[in-house]
């Protein structure tokens, strides 16, 4: 099954972004950078992030979406304290880009979830049904970043929208988010045709320390289940049985550590042996990334 490129999430932090086929990301396509090189270089020099502004504004087609893309990828969530006006700036160019080209619309709500600006939410909400799915991807993972409850029943209604992708970021957020008013929805998930799909729910109900959560988590320990999915790689076998062992053992307790344990005796890859050995000592914190099958 294929599901759209998305944004890259960080290794070790699901507060940036989507979606290789581990956990959110998390790796995921590079989205920005493929398209950098694709069509053309940036200009070297350094820029200051009310250039970036001034070039997202008036700038040429081709120059604001480069103009948001870096920007994206230099702020940080202390520039909004450095300059109070950045966010709000930030915002109304988001709205502003609405009828732009999508890339700038989706570079931007980037840069608001890292600023995790908190008035920008209902943007970011009406931007849920922009016409552009990787918009509407890169806003889901903003309001994620953000962490305002007021995304949760609108990302309730993509967890079973047609798309895969789009399923996929949704479950992964409602996760983040950890309302317990998005338990049925993952539920529901966790039998998703789509593996992907199917296996970010459970990482996001395993954070309710949901038993319902162990069969599935079971299903991302066990090579011979993995060995069946079409297109998976070793390198992504690997991961997700390293990030479904914390919340499987969490959950599971005692019951739990048997299959644990064949791992750290048996598992072909050192890694995975020594990520289990690791889980059974209690010495490996859990890791949180999105699922995504290529």
């Amino acid at each position: 099954m294929t599901t759209p490129a998305q944004p890259d999430l960080p290794r070790e932090s699901t507060r940036t972004i989507l979606f290789q086929f581990i956990l959110f990301p998390l790796g995921i396509v590079v989205v920005g950078v493929g398209i950098f090189l694709l069509f053309g270089m940036l200009a070297s020099e350094e820029h200051s992030n009310r250039e970036y502004l001034q070039d997202i504004s008036q700038g040429s087609r081709q120059r604001r979406w480069q103009a948001a893309y870096q920007l994206s990828q230099s702020i940080d969530r202390g520039e909004a304290q450095r300059d109070p006006q950045l966010a709000s700036e930030v915002a109304r160019l988001y709205t502003e880009a609405k009828n732009d080209d999508p890339q700038v619309r989706r570079y931007l709500a980037s840069v608001l979830g890292k600023l995790q600006h908190k008035p920008s939410v209902p943007l970011l909400i009406e931007g849920l049904n922009d016409e552009d799915l990787q918009s509407r991807i890169y806003t889901m993972m903003a309001l994620g970043q953000i962490g305002d409850r007021r995304a949760v029943a609108p990302l309730i209604s993509y967890a079973t929208h047609e798309d895969p992708g789009l399923r996929k970021t949704a479950v992964f957020v409602l996760g983040e988010l950890g309302d317990p008013a998005a338990r049925p929805a993952l539920v529901r998930a966790v039998a998703d045709e789509a593996t992907d799909v199917r296996w970010n729910a459970v990482i996001a109900l395993s954070r309710f320390n949901d038993p319902a959560s162990l069969p599935v988590l079971r299903e991302m320990l066990e090579r011979k289940n993995l060995d069946g999915v079409v297109g998976m790689t070793e390198a992504q076998k690997e991961e997700a049985m390293i990030v479904a062992m914390a919340p499987y053992l969490r959950i599971g307790g005692a019951e739990a550590r048997p299959l644990l344990q064949s791992i750290a005796e048996k598992d072909p890859n050192l890694g995975v042996k020594a990520a289990a050995m690791e889980a059974l000592r209690g010495s490996k914190s859990e890791r949180d990334y999105s699922v995504s099958v290529q």
